[in-house]
């Protein structure tokens, strides 16, 4: 019993987490979002998910109007 309690507030807390430091427009952060998030940390830069988001709409839109398409996977 006290196993199942302990799991379900584990998994509400990551809920919880998530809901504060995800995007306030609810998106998921698509593969380009978090590889700029990434490649952030590995240069020693604390890159918010906002950030992140909005570097990778700028690429994703420049792209698009370079090539007529965006870029697979991006939303």
């Amino acid at each position: 019993m006290s196993d199942n309690f302990n799991n379900n507030n584990m998994q509400g807390g990551n809920k919880a987490q998530f809901g504060q430091s995800g995007q306030q427009s609810g998106e998921r952060a698509d593969w380009l979002d978090k590889g700029i998030e990434a490649a952030g940390d590995k240069a020693g830069m604390n890159i918010s998910q906002k950030n992140a988001d909005t570097a990778g709409d700028f690429a994703n839109n420049e792209f698009e109007q370079k090539e007529d398409v965006g870029l697979p996977g991006v939303h």
